[in-house]
């Protein structure tokens, strides 16, 4: 049985909700190594493995009300992937980035909830940037880079991916984009993950055609 994708308006939502999280994950990763060490500890086990009982605590309160063992399971797997990250990318700078961004968000918000020019952007990008997205801008980042075929490989195993199949292959993939200084999307990383057993098919393919049209570009130059 399959689910309709979620309508326009359904999905800033979601995103805003996905986003939000993630950002809440940085946070306490910043704050909190001992936090840290123990979302990292999820990397690639499942909701009811012995060393993911840790995370219970910290993530529990964070999840959405009523969500299923899909929808949890996804949470937790970004939640360790970010607490995996070297410590250099929980560097204090950011925080004040953040916190400077959300005050500027909430002084220019509209009745709608966005600002004028987020929403018009959301009308034109539906989705945030992909995973696949992330590949292709590795392999064409200045300095250490990640080669094409390297990329290339890893986006093809990706996609061909049960949704166990996906949380076990993404921290290696992640390590490899992050090796790199490229910026993982992890709010929608966090929606492909939680509509992947539904919608991997569209979301393979977002991610393929997002991977060949930046490497294509970047061909061109």
């Amino acid at each position: 049985m399959t689910f309709p994708a979620p309508d326009a308006s359904t999905r800033q939502t979601l995103r805003a909700s996905y986003a939000a999280f993630a950002r809440d994950i940085e946070r306490l990763c910043r704050a909190d190594p001992g936090a840290r060490g123990a979302l990292r500890a999820g990397l690639r086990r499942d909701l009811d493995h012995p060393r993911v009982r840790v995370m219970h605590r910290l993530l529990t309160p964070r999840l959405p009300e009523e969500c299923d063992d899909r929808t949890a399971q996804a949470h937790y797997t970004v939640a360790a992937l970010i607490a995996a990250q070297p410590r250099h990318a929980f560097a204090l700078g950011q925080e004040d980035d953040e916190d400077s961004a959300d005050e500027q968000g909430q002084e220019v918000l509209g009745e709608s909830g966005e600002t004028d020019e987020a929403a018009t952007a959301s009308q034109r990008t539906p989705y945030g940037t992909s995973f696949g997205a992330a590949l292709g801008q590795a392999v064409t980042a200045k300095g250490t880079s990640m080669r094409l075929s390297a990329a290339e490989s890893r986006v093809n195993l990706l996609t061909r991916q049960s949704p166990r199949g996906l949380h076990l292959h993404l921290p290696s993939a992640v390590n490899q984009v992050r090796a790199t200084d490229t910026a993982v999307d992890w709010g929608q990383l966090l929606a492909d993950l939680v509509h992947w057993p539904t919608h991997a098919g569209q979301i393979s393919r977002r991610w393929l055609q997002d991977f060949y049209r930046i490497t294509a570009a970047a061909d061109q130059d």
